[in-house]
């Protein structure tokens, strides 16, 4: 069904010349009132049920209809609000604010708070993710931290000193305090650690550069301190390579970005990362490197991306896939790359002028192997660079605000409205930032899809429509349905197989539609997402869309009228 209905907004954005209603066209379901402070209790206990005081609990990321993400410390949020740490009472207890809109501007409701929690002598496994509102004390059980001392054995170099030596390590706490480690004599200690499996990799930095590694070894921790461990560190290795000659010399703009690859495995672990930039010549070194670790590597240039064996499998893969490589690294790698095509965008507003100045992005994404997903090409980071940096989430987001390259998704209209990006060959996803107009929603999203073809001139129109005309947050439950199910009503309406076959035929309607903007096809669909929310028990909801169909009927009716009239 998700694919279906993704298709569907595809299709909504297709008829370039229709992509959006007018302002006083627009059916608006107004919402009122402005951001307030809300607040959830929590109650932080051991295993035994007793009340642990002192513990710090951090809101950092907020969830609503649109996703999951960092709430910014920066005063730049979306929800024009800063997160604030709340420590617990005698009682465990704590009261922790967060914002009733999760953006502003938009009126979408928050609909869960995500917090780390943190204590000397406590610790969890992961974060916490809260639904809210709620009017229950919420629950949070800590336990008795771990703690290990490691005795780094170098040899033949056994003139470095323990200064140098850091610690990497899977446990998620390391996120909050920054990898910290204490030396103590000739052994390093890690505490604050939760018990169980743990990653460790325990690397020396001369000049903040990496010259000797350990391997990536596993303990299964127990609260407490744990039995140390004399653990050896061998000289770092150096990846040598090139890109394909079909990238033209001098490359310009060139980096590539390295990563171990971590066991598949259900819990976090180890990694190490570097980029470089590459030279002209089409070559780069990544000095530094784990010997006995393999390396998965993506990289960009001005106008071309690595293409993998694995994307290369999908002609049409919205996501790229790295290189891997394994150990040992005597011979120069190559690396395999796919151009990136010119993207013409012309923005205008929906009364074809042209508007300038609109910044438009696209964010293409790289699926690291058994890691997860980034944007490609973005956030330049080094582990190096990890270690004792005061806040890693502000690191990460200073990367990203402030990149290091000139990007090739984004850029800004000009007097023409015409704006020019580079895209591989795919589908993609394309976003407004402007302070005057905005991408129309279409089923709870505000994006544009264009398709990106090889050898062939890509050129779309995007009609924005002013801002404020409609706001996100009419749309959250919608959103939650059609989008990956992000909220819990989302996921309870979508396990109900009525409500699918609805949704279906909602889908149905509109991509059998001349017209997909016609009111007599928009008050049909409309009417059958009424009737999904009315089989999933959301009367509210249900009433809501019904209203928007009978809105759009009288729409129809007075077209009809001014048509009969004029003839």
């Amino acid at each position: 069904m998700k694919l279906l209905l993704l298709t569907a907004v595809v299709l909504l954005f297709a008829v370039s010349d229709r992509c959006s209603l007018s302002a006083e066209e627009n059916d608006l379901f107004t919402i009122v009132g402005e951001q307030t402070t809300q607040t959830i209790a929590v109650q932080v206990t051991d295993p035994n049920d007793e009340p642990i005081e002192g513990a710090v609990v951090t809101p950092w990321a907020l969830r609503y209809s649109q996703g999951h993400g960092h709430w910014l410390s920066n005063g730049k949020d979306a929800s024009e609000m800063k997160p604030e740490a709340a420590r617990t009472d005698e009682h465990g207890i704590a009261s922790i604010s967060y914002p009733f809109y999760r953006d502003v501007a938009e009126k979408s409701r928050t609909l869960q708070v995500s917090v780390h929690v943190r204590h000397e002598s406590f610790c969890l496994a992961d974060a916490i993710h809260m639904d809210v509102p709620s009017d229950d004390m919420f629950e949070i059980e800590m336990q008795p931290a771990a703690c290990i001392l490691f005795r780094p054995l170098i040899e033949p170099d056994n003139d470095f000193t323990m200064d140098q030596i850091q610690v990497l390590r899977s446990d998620i706490g390391s996120w909050e305090n920054s990898f910290r480690r204490e030396i103590q004599g000739d052994q390093v200690r890690v505490d604050n650690l939760f018990p169980g499996e743990c990653d460790f990799l325990l690397v020396r930095l001369v000049d903040g550069e990496p010259t000797h590694f350990s391997e990536i070894f596993e303990v299964e921790l127990t609260p407490g301190a744990n039995t140390p461990m004399d653990v050896p560190l061998h000289s770092a290795t150096a990846v040598s390579g090139k890109l394909a000659d079909n990238v033209p010399r001098p490359v310009v703009d060139g980096r590539v970005l390295a990563m171990t690859v971590p066991p598949k495995s259900a819990r976090e672990r180890v990694t190490w990362s570097s980029w470089v930039p590459v030279n002209a010549d089409g070559t780069f070194l990544i000095e530094g490197w784990p010997r006995d670790q393999s390396i998965q590597i993506i990289g960009l240039t001005e106008n071309h991306r690595v293409r993998s064996p694995e994307a290369a499998q999908k002609l049409n893969s919205r996501h790229g896939h790295p290189f891997i490589f394994d150990p040992p690294y005597d011979t120069p790698i190559t690396l395999l790359m796919e151009s990136l095509h010119a993207c013409r965008v012309q923005v205008k507003s929906l009364d074809d002028k042209p508007l300038r100045d609109v910044k438009v992005t696209a964010y293409p994404n790289v699926s690291w192997t058994n890691w997860g997903s980034q944007v490609y090409g973005t956030r330049l980071t080094r582990s190096a660079e990890f270690f004792d940096t005061p806040d890693l989430l502000a690191y990460f987001q200073n990367q990203q605000n402030q990149p290091r390259y000139p990007s090739t998704f984004v850029d800004h209209t000009n007097k023409d409205g015409i704006a020019r990006i580079k895209l591989p060959v795919g589908t993609w996803e394309l976003y407004v930032d402007d302070d005057r107009y905005e991408v129309p929603i279409v089923l709870g999203r505000r994006n544009f899809k264009m398709e990106v073809l090889n050898d062939s001139e890509n050129s779309i129109v995007m009609r924005l429509v002013p801002k404020g005309t409609d706001l996100l947050g009419d749309y959250d439950k919608l959103a939650g349905v059609v989008f990956g199910c992000s909220t819990r009503d989302g996921e309870r309406i979508c396990a109900l197989p009525e409500v699918r076959e609805k949704m279906d035929e909602f889908v149905r309607r509109i991509q059998e539609a001349k017209d997909p903007q016609d009111p007599k096809i928009l008050s049909e669909a409309f009417m059958v997402v009424s009737d999904a929310f009315l089989k999933g028990g959301d009367q509210e909801e249900a009433a809501k869309w019904r209203r928007k169909s009978l809105k759009m009927k009288v729409k129809l009716t007075q077209a009809i009228s001014k048509e009969e009239s004029s003839n």
